[in-house]
């Protein structure tokens, strides 16, 4: 690893050196300036500019040789630095010399002249426009065109070309070795803290550092991959900056993309520390709402507890009114510091912050609903946590109240969660509310026959109850018939409990006492149907409402044989016995 980071450093430096050679040599002349002695020398003299239109720079592949400020034949400063560009080098590309170029004063302008053909003319206006005299901006800009045509021919000879390509290689070779470094530094660094991570997470003890660092690390290792593939794009940008400035052919694309990364960081810069301001009231709103927060979450936390009392204030409104609450104060900040964010005033960003408005109004109204009937069933305290309730078709223990949602779970250990707007439009039935005082109802129904004594049935319905675990002696089971049908009794049994959640087991007990019970007592548990010839069958009263000698009537039968035969039929007594019910 070591070995690694030392070649990483070793390449870096080496990179940077070369493009600090290719750097100096495009923009330092291969020749010194010649000064004709025979020039006097002119002080500057200074003249009132007044720009009208753009400059135009005299470029021969990214080297400026002149600048050129005014129109001159109905042609615009830019086109008339092309038109020159375009004369330099073509007498770069033939035999002439640059040492024949001669300067020619006429009364408004000075021409350059190579071989009796005007290269360029200095007027009046570039003179003034750039604050000397005429002719000695003439004299500078021939000059210029001197040194551009020489470089121009020396650059495209063999030897610098083969030179460049050399020192391509080389950059190459220098690249290739910088990534393969970063990557094994990469590489080995990641394993050894994913092992470290992995050692440290499977500890049953760990202490808070250890604890801070097994989580800090995975976030680092997501930001040193950011870094690492930024490091990556800047080597290659430096690289192909470098290369291409090693031809002339492509040295002003070097230099244009150099000029446009420096322009955009130096940009960037410039609005980074044009936005502290900004940051500074940011950081104030921050650090107030942060403030605000905690002073409320100590207050609600007091009411939630009962160390400070409000009336008519319930404790358990202390969580969901901490939650609005903060929630408004949240809102609130983001809306003081909005003006405040980069780009915010931009109408990209306030198109996409419309967009995005409109796109939760179309489609949370659902969830708005939810939002509105679960603060409405908060401070209803129709059910809390914990509340045995059944909510439409689901009986359940509330495990969960949030803003959209309440969670059920059934005795059959499943979650049920309902929306809240559905528990707004239904009824909820809370078994937990008085099963705190006296104890909460339950109830179950019997069917029994008349023959039946009913103050047996009630005594044994009780007995049962009062056998069945969860059940309260205080207040006593009570029964009530509810029903009289035309065959049988119907005999409701209720109960008192306070421990609602066992219901089940309380029903499934309850119900294996009254068989108990009344197959001890020797009553029946059945709904008797009667076809019954009322001449013939015992009355259905019970047998303490009958008289001491009350003998059931016998049926009285015919013979079908004497009946075909035309004799008179026979009538037979029946025992009481032979009835049918």
């Amino acid at each position: 690893m070591k070995r690694a980071f030392f070649s990483g450093v070793v390449v870096v430096v080496a990179i940077l050196a070369v493009a600090g050679t290719a750097n100096a040599q495009a923009h330092i002349d291969p020749q010194p300036r010649t000064i004709d002695k025979h020039q006097p020398a002119q002080p500057n003299e200074s003249f009132p500019v007044e720009e009208r239109t753009p400059p135009g720079q005299i470029v021969v592949e990214g080297r400026v040789v002149a600048t050129v400020f005014e129109s001159v034949a109905g042609m615009s400063p830019e086109e008339r630095a092309a038109n020159i560009e375009k004369r330099v080098i073509a007498i770069a590309k033939s035999n002439a010399s640059p040492d024949g170029i001669v300067l020619q004063a006429r009364d408004d302008w000075t021409e350059v002249l190579l071989d009796n053909q005007m290269i360029m003319a200095v007027t009046e206006a570039d003179a003034k426009a750039a604050g000397k005299p005429r002719q000695q901006l003439a004299f500078e800009d021939a000059d210029s065109i001197r040194q551009a045509i020489r470089t121009y021919r020396r650059e495209h000879s063999w030897s610098l070309i083969l030179r460049g390509m050399l020192k391509t290689i080389f950059a190459s070779l220098c690249l290739f070795l910088a990534l393969w470094a970063l990557h094994r530094v990469r590489t080995s660094l990641r394993e050894r803290l994913q092992r470290w991570i992995y050692a440290n997470a499977n500890r049953e003890k760990k202490s808070p550092w250890q604890a801070t660092i097994t989580y800090v690390l995975p976030i680092s290792l997501a930001i040193g991959a950011v870094l690492r593939w930024i490091l990556i794009l800047g080597l290659i940008q430096a690289y192909l900056t470098v290369t291409l400035g090693f031809f002339s052919v492509t040295r002003e694309i070097s230099l244009s993309v150099t000029k446009w990364v420096f322009s955009q960081l130096a940009s960037l810069a410039r609005s980074a520390v044009a936005y502290l301001p900004n940051l500074l009231v940011i950081a104030v709103i921050v650090l107030i709402t942060n403030y605000v927060i905690r002073l409320l979450r100590l207050i609600f936390g007091g009411i939630a507890k009962g160390e400070i009392k409000i009336r008519g204030f319930y404790p358990d409104w202390a969580e969901p009114t901490e939650k609005l609450v903060r929630m408004l104060v949240i809102v609130l900040a983001l809306i003081v510091a909005f003006p405040y964010l980069p780009g915010a005033k931009s109408p990209a960003f306030q198109g996409i912050s419309i967009f995005v408005g409109v796109l939760l109004s179309l489609g949370s109204s659902s969830a708005v609903a939810n939002a509105i009937a679960g603060i409405i069933l908060t401070y209803m305290r129709s059910f809390l946590a914990g509340d045995w309730v059944q909510i439409g078709d689901t009986i359940g223990e509330v495990i969960e109240k949030t803003l959209l949602v309440t969670r059920v779970q059934t005795p059959k250990a499943e979650i049920i969660t309902i929306p809240n707007s559905t528990v707004m439009s239904g009824s909820v039935k809370n078994y937990s509310i008085e099963a705190k005082n006296n104890g909460v109802i339950f109830h179950t129904a019997v069917t029994i026959g008349y023959d039946a004594p009913w103050r047996t049935v009630h005594q044994l319905l009780v007995r049962a109850a009062s056998s069945t675990r969860y059940v309260r002696s205080q207040p006593e089971p009570f029964v009530l018939q509810t029903v009289l049908s035309d065959f049988h009794v119907s005999y409701e049994l209720n109960a008192y409990t306070d421990t609602p959640r066992e219901m089940v087991n309380i029903y499934s007990e309850l119900h294996q006492n009254i068989q108990d019970k009344f197959n001890e007592a020797g009553v029946e548990i059945c709904s008797p149907h009667f076809s019954a010839l009322r001449d013939g069958n015992k009355t259905a009263l019970p047998t303490e409402y009958l008289n001491r000698d009350y003998v059931a009537p016998a049926f009285r039968l015919e013979s079908v044989e004497s009946s075909r035969n035309g004799n008179a039929p026979e009538e037979k007594p029946v025992s009481p016995k032979s009835q049918v019910g």
